[in-house]
């Protein structure tokens, strides 16, 4: 079901603003660091969740608007149309994150819709972040792991420093090799990684999404950054995955990776029995 994901609040003085609901409600808010005036709200937090929002100012607004999370902009859209509504712009990409468009409701409310392409997976590992680090970044240990349940990693190369490269090989269970390959931008031993993402051949080239029959309209460099954040002796790992084409292609890659981090859980378990 369709759900509200997203708040925007207009002001006319964003500085006046932000102070207001930092002090009276206790949100954390900062500067999305965007090519436009926008603050990024954090409503909530792991033991009280909340919807976040923004901050905008009231040249992009003058009422508060809510977005609601849609499986397809496309669908959606034309629902609103077929329904009495009436869609107020063309679908607009917020790269990295998805497809956005505000619409009219037949009460003449104004409103947004949001595909979310962009996969973000949060877990808590039974380890120390530099134990955590060394499953993720050694190729022996990643071959024990990587890969959906039922899948194997005959081969894993990684040079990890910053321009070097890494070439995985997922092999399913009739024996279809999927290779990929990336870039590593950006290494803080034991904290964060950013790598780009692609499909590849097994020498490394990068080859179209539609080379293993992926539909829709992939970009030839995905974005994956990866966390690992100390608590309490175990480790709150992030996975941030960006430029899926849509979010059916987001959903079968989050199957994936969760199947894929299910292992690596249990992996880690059984090196600390060792």
């Amino acid at each position: 079901m369709s759900k509200v994901v997203h708040f925007e609040i207009p002001a006319e003085n964003p500085d006046r603003a932000i102070k207001f609901y930092e002090e009276v409600f206790g949100w954390k808010i900062s500067n999305w660091g965007g090519p436009f005036d926008y603050w990024l709200v954090t409503a909530g937090d792991d033991e009280e969740p909340g919807i976040h929002g923004a901050i905008m100012t009231k040249e992009s607004g003058d009422v508060v608007r809510d977005t609601i999370s849609v499986d397809s902009f496309d669908e959606f859209a034309q629902k609103i149309e077929e329904n009495g509504g009436k869609m107020l712009t063309d679908k607009m990409e917020i790269p990295g994150m998805g497809f956005t468009g505000l619409f009219k409701d037949t009460e003449g409310n104004i409103m947004g819709i949001i595909e979310i392409t962009m996969l973000l997976i949060t877990r808590v590992f039974n380890a120390p972040p530099e134990e955590v680090w060394k499953v993720w970044t050694e190729a022996d240990a990643v071959k024990q792991w990587f890969g959906p349940q039922n899948f194997t990693a005959p081969v894993v190369k990684i040079d990890l420093r910053v321009g070097g490269t890494s070439l995985y090989c997922m092999r399913s269970p009739d024996g279809e090799d999927f290779w990929s390959t990336g870039i590593y931008k950006e290494i803080v031993p034991p904290e964060r990684i950013v790598s780009t993402d692609s499909f590849a051949d097994a020498e490394g080239n990068v080859v179209p999404a539609a080379h293993y029959g992926m539909e829709g309209n992939w970009p030839l460099e995905l974005l994956v950054t990866v966390t690992f954040q100390e608590d309490g002796g175990k480790t709150r790992f992030t996975l941030q995955h960006e430029g899926f084409p849509d979010r059916k292609n987001r959903v079968l890659a989050e199957a994936g990776w969760n199947e894929s981090l299910d292992k690596l859980a249990r992996y880690l378990e059984q090196r600390s029995e060792q």
